[in-house]
C-alpha cells in the first residue's frame, strides 16, 4: 500500500469514527423546557415556553396544568387545564382560580425512540406562582356596613366562634381592626352605626355593647332586663329600644333605667329613620312589613306609636317581600330594598314599586347603593352581580370569580365579600337559618 492509500484510509477512519460520535452525542441529547415569559392578572394569565426536542424522540402530550390553595396548608388540588399540540408554545388561561396561590406548569409525555429498555417518560417545567393578598373569612359574614365617615372603610359581622368586628380598609385591601366577643351565636344579626362614630352591638341575653367605630375599642356595656330573647334593638338618643321576644322594652342610658312597657311588639329590625322615628322591619308570616314608629318613654301611648305603617294601607303581601337580614336605602332614604325578590317599597306610602325577581327572574343576597343610586345586586347561586340605574333598568351584568354575596362600593370601585362555593336562602324563618359555613374572601377587580 503507498502512502496515498494509507493516507486515505486514514482520512476514512476518522470520518466514520467522529460521525458514529457525533450521533452518539445528538442521540444523547436531552428533551428540555423552558417557560420563557409568565403574565399573571385578574382577568387571565399568560404563558410562554421553549422546548428543545432531540431527534428520536416524540412527543405524546403537551398539558399545561395547574394547581392553587387559599389556605396555609400545604394541600392543593392539580388540574390539566388544556392538552395542546407539541409545536404550541404559549397558553392563556382566561378563567383564573381566585385563590391567594395559583401555580402553572408544563408537563410533557414522550416517547424516546432511541432508547428501547426505557421507551416512555415525563418532563415537567419550573412552577411559576400568582399569588393574591386576600382577605378571607371561614363562613359567610352577617352583616357588613359602610362607614359613614371614611368611604373606604367598611365594618363586618363574623359570628365565627367567640364572634368578631372587623374593620376592612378598601384602599389598603386588608383588614386594620379586629374587635373579639364572648359567644358569637348570641350576638344579633345586625349591629348599629351610631352618631357616625359609635357601634352598637347586641346579644339575645341583653348585653349590648358601645364601641368606638374608630379603634374597636369598648366604651361601655349595658345589660337590658331580658325576661326570654333579645330580638332587635336600636338607639335613639339617650335611650335603646328593644323588643323582648313580642314585648316594646327600653333601657336609659344615662340613668341605668330598664322599663318593660308591656306593650305587645315585633320586630325582627329596628334603626333610627330620623332624630325621633325608628324604622322597624318585620319578616315572619303575617306580620311582614314596614313601619316607622314615633317611640319615646315620654310619648309612649298606643296611638302615638303608630304613625305611619304599611299594614294600614290594607295591601296583604306576598311571600318574601321583606327580610331583615337583606336590604338597603338608596342615597336620600326615601327608598328600601328587601328580600330575595329585590321589593323597593316607598318609605312615603310603603307600597311596593319594584320588583327586581319580575324584570331578571334572578333571586339576589345583598344590596348596595352608590353616590348616583345605581343599585348594586348580587345574584343566588351565579357568579353575577346586577347593576340597575336609578330607574331600576338593569344597564350591567358585571362577572365575578366568587359566588358574590356583599357589594362593597369603594371611591376607587366595587369590591364584593364572595364564596368559593354558592349558597341557597330563601326565607327569613325569624333569621335562624341565615348562617352559612362557606370560605370567603373580599374580590377585587
Amino acid at each position: 500500500m503507498n502512502y496515498f492509500s494509507k493516507y486515505l484510509v486514514i482520512i476514512l477512519f476518522l470520518a466514520i469514527t467522529l460521525g458514529c460520535s457525533s450521533d452518539e452525542d445528538k442521540n444523547k441529547e436531552p428533551l428540555t423546557i423552558t417557560v420563557t415569559n409568565f403574565e399573571p392578572s385578574y382577568g387571565q394569565v399568560k404563558l410562554d415556553w421553549q422546548v428543545s426536542r432531540p431527534n428520536g424522540l416524540i412527543i405524546e402530550d403537551l398539558l399545561v396544568c395547574r394547581s392553587y390553595k387559599n389556605d396555609d396548608t400545604n394541600y392543593s388540588t392539580e388540574t390539566v387545564i388544556a392538552n395542546l399540540p407539541s409545536n404550541e408554545t404559549t397558553f392563556i388561561d382566561k378563567d383564573v382560580p381566585y385563590a391567594k396561590e395559583v401555580t402553572y406548569f408544563i408537563k410533557i409525555n414522550y416517547k424516546d425512540e432511541r432508547n428501547r429498555s426505557l421507551s416512555f417518560g415525563n418532563l415537567t417545567s419550573e412552577p411559576k406562582k400568582f399569588i393574591r393578598e386576600l382577605v378571607t373569612f371561614d363562613r359567610v359574614p352577617f352583616q357588613v356596613l359602610k362607614d359613614p365617615n371614611k368611604a373606604d372603610v367598611f365594618h363586618i359581622l363574623d359570628k365565627e366562634g367567640v364572634g368578631f368586628l372587623k374593620k376592612y380598609n378598601s384602599i389598603q385591601n386588608k383588614l386594620t381592626d379586629i374587635k373579639a366577643f364572648v359567644n358569637g351565636s348570641l350576638l344579633n344579626n345586625k349591629f348599629q352605626i351610631v352618631n357616625n362614630n359609635e357601634i352598637f352591638l347586641a346579644d339575645t341575653k341583653g348585653t349590648i355593647y358601645r364601641i368606638n367605630a374608630n379603634d374597636y375599642e369598648i366604651i361601655t356595656t349595658y345589660s337590658c332586663k331580658i325576661t326570654n330573647r333579645l330580638t332587635s334593638f336600636s338607639v335613639l338618643g339617650n335611650f335603646i329600644y328593644y323588643i323582648d321576644k313580642d314585648t316594646w322594652c327600653y333601657y336609659e342610658m344615662s340613668t341605668g333605667t330598664n322599663v318593660n312597657t308591656g306593650m305587645g311588639g315585633y320586630s325582627d329590625y329596628l334603626e333610627p329613620y330620623n332624630s325621633t322615628q325608628l324604622f322597624s322591619l318585620v319578616s315572619y308570616n303575617l306580620s311582614s312589613g314596614l313601619n316607622i314608629f314615633e317611640f319615646s318613654p315620654t310619648t309612649f301611648t298606643c296611638s302615638g306609636c303608630f304613625l305611619k305603617t304599611y299594614n294600614n294601607s290594607n295591601t296583604i303581601l306576598k311571600a318574601n317581600s321583606t327580610d331583615a337580614n337583606i336590604f338597603a336605602w338608596n342615597t336620600s332614604k326615601s327608598k328600601i330594598i328587601t328580600s330575595i325578590n329585590g321589593c323597593l317599597f316607598n318609605i312615603n306610602d310603603f307600597k311596593i314599586e319594584k320588583n327586581l325577581f319580575e324584570i331578571t327572574g334572578k333571586r339576589y343576597f345583598q344590596f348596595a347603593y352608590d353616590n348616583q343610586d345605581n343599585l348594586y345586586a348580587t345574584v343566588q347561586g351565579e357568579k353575577v352581580i346586577h347593576k340597575f340605574n336609578s330607574n331600576y333598568e338593569l344597564i350591567e351584568v358585571i362577572k365575578t370569580k366568587l359566588y358574590p354575596f356583599f357589594p362593597m362600593i369603594t371611591s376607587t370601585g366595587l369590591k364584593v365579600i364572595g364564596g368559593y362555593e354558592p349558597i341557597s336562602y330563601w326565607s327569613f324563618e325569624y333569621g335562624y337559618n341565615f348562617n352559612f359555613n362557606i370560605k370567603c374572601a373580599i374580590e377585587t377587580f
